[in-house]
């Protein structure tokens, strides 16, 4: 049966390639590979433009000496050539690196400083690349590195950003560890500085503990040690809470003192669950002197709060206006 197959095969094979569109297809398939042919020659004798990478490494850094901020591991060019030898370029990928020797640019450092020019980066790439080959731009077009000698300071970090919660819950602390940091610079450039910045954080709709990585803003000329900070926010949720006050009369003069209806008021206010037991009726103060009262036009007297502790916030006073009574007291 394979047999027959196969002989059924051949036989529609060779029908096939008899046939005269058999012999139009390779015709055709001849005509366009030859086509093909002269169009990729003319692609590889046109112009193009390609962007290469080539990578960037410092050298000969001595012992004692710390980069604090390195020239970027690569630099991106752009050139233009015939095709052909584009193709070159592209087959291999990454262009032979540039080593930059730090003896041969330390005298050139100003407060640890090196630049390095865009003549000189020009022909240090130029050297990897075909004489035909121009280049058109390089990017960055201007490299730079810093360095100290082991000069570094310790510094406090502070957060820049803002926390935000839920509606029913209030931000109870906040902080970052570790809480400084080590930068190494020029001495021109720790004299300057008093603190490391976080990079901008927002966070917002907090419902519960949270611990988040934040890294540190950059800063030019400096390395900083970590790089990061944890950044932890507790929170506590709000609940309710009411005391009542006593409202006290000062700086009566003898034999006067007041009276009010009712002689105290209900304060009510918001307060987080681990603060509850903490805040008393003790905590917040209702007084009126002498001096306010008697320049009242009625007896009715508005209640304030003179002292309003930590954590409640929300503060409302029932009633909110109380009658009054000055009354002479025997002195007797």
């Amino acid at each position: 049966m394979d047999r027959e197959r196969l002989q059924l095969f051949g036989d529609n094979l060779k029908a096939f390639l008899n046939s005269k569109l058999s012999r139009e297809i390779l015709v055709f398939a001849f005509f366009f590979i030859v086509s093909a042919g002269f169009w990729l020659l003319q692609t590889l004798h046109e112009d193009y433009e390609m962007e290469v990478q080539i990578p960037m490494s410092l050298e000969g850094v001595p012992m004692g000496t710390v980069i604090t901020q390195e020239l970027p591991s690569e630099i991106t060019v752009k050139v233009k050539d015939r095709g052909s030898t584009l193709l070159r370029y592209y087959q291999w990928r990454q262009l032979p690196g540039i080593e930059i020797d730090f003896n041969g640019h330390e005298h050139r450092a100003s407060f640890g400083h090196v630049v390095l020019t865009h003549a000189e980066i020009q022909k240090a790439v130029s050297q990897r690349l075909q004489l035909s080959t121009r280049i058109v731009s390089v990017h960055p077009d201007t490299l730079d590195y810093y360095y100290t000698r082991g000069m570094q300071k310790r510094l406090p970090v502070v957060f820049r950003g803002h926390v935000g919660t839920s509606s029913l819950h209030y931000l109870e602390s906040l902080t970052v560890t570790p809480d400084s940091v080590t930068v190494w610079g020029s001495n021109e450039l720790l004299d300057s500085m008093t603190s490391v910045p976080t990079e901008v954080t927002t966070i917002s709709g907090l419902a519960e503990n949270m611990e988040q990585k934040v890294a540190l803003a950059p800063i030019r000329g400096a390395k900083v040690e970590p790089a990061e900070v944890l950044l932890k926010a507790e929170v506590d949720i709000y609940t309710e809470k009411e005391v009542r006050v006593p409202i006290v009369g000062t700086n009566f003069p003898g034999g006067y003192s007041l009276r009010t209806f009712p002689s105290s008021a209900l304060v009510s206010f918001r307060v987080g669950t681990k603060k509850y037991s903490q805040i008393t009726s003790d905590n917040f103060v209702l007084t009126a002197t002498f001096e306010e009262l008697m320049a009242l036009p009625d007896s009715m007297l508005t209640l304030q709060l003179r002292s309003i502790p930590e954590g409640a916030s929300q503060v409302k006073i029932s009633p909110e206006r109380v009658q009054f009574l000055i009354e002479q007291t025997d002195t007797e």
